[in-house]
């Protein structure tokens, strides 16, 4: 049985490093140490080879804590056995595996939040085909885009953009191309988005860089909110994004918003908090504290 999660515990954080990717989680440990927070590693060759108990050997099988996972993106079955093997130890994640999906997977997050993000229809799997048809809805082409989680936009031309014109065989190239790049983390299936013409702010070296904004939230409460990219950049005031972060049935996640070429805002990403990389501005001891005090 698993532990309840109304009582109050110690809280700790639980890192997941990818030792292929560069990742600031030495920088995030050092902030949690400052804090006085404690934090764990988790194995994830371990976890993504199915021995999650080994993952989390690190872990101390005593007290009862609340650990904020902090790491590589994860599926939601990962995820889920992540948790279990916690609550074996008598500890729980401070984002259960339903409010993770809440706010990882498009379908989840997307009829909460429709009017205020480009439109998308998406399939339940790899058919290319099936996703062309399913744009259909949206009219003709520009489009993004993406499995149900995350796209390709390092390869904006190849695996990502759709441009005006483009043939059902232009579509299916790129989609192939976007499955040949997702590899084995392609998540569940094809999510086809209008394409909405953003407001360039500066570059970068993929690409035009648009002025985007990181929104922080903690149980529905605005934490943090930092430019996407590293630019000098003056940050709005979100509160009103607030009535959006209630929407959501997840405790701590990402929204990107961007401003549109004629200045209004609109919902670019939802994505698990615990996953989502910090903007090079956003100082980790902020944010932990923030959290914290959300509860």
């Amino acid at each position: 049985m698993s532990p309840s999660r109304n009582p109050r515990r110690a809280q700790a954080i639980l890192f997941g490093r990818n030792p292929h990717q560069y990742d600031t989680f030495d920088v995030e440990a050092e902030a949690a140490e400052a804090l006085g927070i404690d934090s764990y590693q988790v194995d994830l060759s371990a976890l993504l080879s199915g021995n999650a108990s080994q993952a989390v050997s690190a872990v101390p099988e005593r007290g009862a804590l609340e650990l904020l996972y902090r790491g590589w993106m994860l599926t939601e079955e990962e995820y889920t056995a992540l948790d279990e093997a916690l609550s074996e130890l008598g500890h729980r994640l401070t984002t259960t595996p339903e409010q993770y999906a809440a706010a990882m997977y498009l379908p989840n997050w997307y009829p909460r939040l429709a009017a205020y993000t480009a439109r998308s229809v998406w399939t339940d799997g790899p058919d290319a085909t099936e996703a062309w048809h399913a744009a259909r809805a949206l009219g003709p082409p520009p489009y993004i885009v993406k499995d149900h989680v995350k796209s390709a936009k390092e390869r904006w031309a190849e695996a990502c953009f759709v441009p005006a014109g483009a043939t059902r065989e232009d579509f299916e190239r790129i989609c192939a191309n976007l499955l040949e790049e997702r590899g084995d983390r392609f998540e569940r299936g094809f999510v086809v988005r209008r394409f909405l013409p953003l407001k360039t702010y500066g570059q970068t070296p993929a690409g035009p860089a648009h002025l985007e904004f990181r929104l922080f939230f903690g149980r529905g409460r605005l934490l943090a909110a930092e430019p996407y990219h590293d630019f000098d950049v003056e940050v709005p005031d979100f509160t009103a994004f607030e009535e959006l972060g209630r929407r959501l049935d997840a405790r701590f996640f990402t929204m990107d918003v961007a401003m549109l070429e004629d200045g209004g805002w609109v919902v670019v990403e939802v994505n698990d908090g615990g996953v989502s990389g910090l903007p090079a501005s956003l100082d980790p001891r902020e944010l932990f504290s923030a959290l914290l005090r959300a509860g």
